[in-house]
């Protein structure tokens, strides 16, 4: 098997990413803090010299995951972008299997979508946001494994991407970012559910969840999230721990909306009855309370095979 590698970054968007304006930020790898530089700041209706605490209500955000599946038309591909997009609860979604969508993607009143290159089509995927709720501050696209040919194994696959959208919430000038991945096909035992089916799929599916969370470790944003088909059933892995799978794998730095909130939702996948599509917070951000999950749904009446998974995040 070949050794995994990690391609460099190319930010190949011909147009530069949306300037921060409103405040001037101060940034680290976990956390961004507006400042204001104005030396004279109100605390307690009394005027006072130096910078004060900064004490911003807090924001529900709704963050969606949805496998579009590729095989769709474009016409019934965009119907389930617009049935989604249109959920008043829905402000944040990361797509997968957008590679032929990204048209559809870029065409969603009252949004703005990040779609990538990738050699001479579009990478499958992408990041949408409501316009009025958030502005780009920067995307960037890793190739994170590689993919299987068909003369390689039985169930082929493209290489393994990870994308990373920072956006700057309005309201507060504070960052999100998306971490939105896809894991290979037939990487678990369907007869053995929660642990690995042995395939060159599975071998590269564990390669690609050290990388996620190795990039998720990087990433700038008071508040970090995560969307993705993860073709691994969250139900049987919470009940195995394998210690190589998603769970024990991303828990370190992330926790999923059903780590917080329990699994009695309808699948996200209900040809097989599997909850494969998840929403995660950063665990750091949990624990100091910028992040907590208020709620999490599985919608569905779409084209598409899945069940798009919402998780409702209370941002402070």
């Amino acid at each position: 098997m070949a050794a995994l590698a990690v391609a460099p970054f190319v930010d190949d968007d011909p147009q530069p990413p949306a300037q921060i304006t409103t405040t001037s930020m101060t940034t680290s790898a976990r956390a961004v803090e507006p400042r204001t530089p104005d030396p004279q700041r109100v605390a307690g209706g009394q005027g006072t010299h130096g910078v004060a605490p900064v004490h911003l209500k807090p924001a529900a955000v709704g963050v969606a995951s949805f496998n579009m599946f590729r095989r769709l038309s474009t016409a019934h591909a965009h119907q389930d972008a617009m049935r989604l997009t249109r959920h008043p609860g829905v402000d944040v979604v990361g797509w997968q299997e957008a590679d032929r969508f990204a048209g559809a993607l870029h065409d969603l009143p009252g949004w703005q979508t990040r779609t990538f290159p990738f050699g001479q089509r579009h990478s499958e995927l992408a990041v949408s946001w409501r316009a009025s709720e958030f502005r780009l501050v920067a995307a960037r696209q890793r190739q994170v494994a590689f993919g299987v040919s068909y003369r390689e194994g039985r169930y082929p696959f493209g290489n393994r991407l990870v994308v990373t959208v920072t956006l700057q919430h309005r309201l507060t000038g504070r960052l999100l970012t998306v971490v939105d991945a896809h894991l290979p096909q037939k990487i678990e035992d369907f007869a053995r559910p929660g642990r690995w089916t042995p395939t060159i799929n599975a071998y590269r599916a564990r390669n690609q969840l050290h990388r996620i969370a190795d990039i998720w470790k990087q990433v700038p944003g008071r508040w970090i999230v995560g969307t993705g088909d993860y073709n691994f059933d969250a139900r049987a892995d919470a009940v195995h721990h394998l210690s190589s799978a998603p769970r024990a794998t991303l828990g370190p730095i992330a926790i999923s909306s059903y780590m917080k909130l329990g699994m009695d939702v309808p699948p996200t996948y209900p040809e097989n009855g599997r909850n494969i599509d998840y929403v995660w917070a950063d665990r750091q951000a949990y624990a100091e309370g910028r992040i907590r999950f208020a709620g999490q749904w599985v919608l569905g009446g779409f084209n598409s095979d899945h069940n798009a998974l919402l998780a409702r995040l209370v941002l402070s």
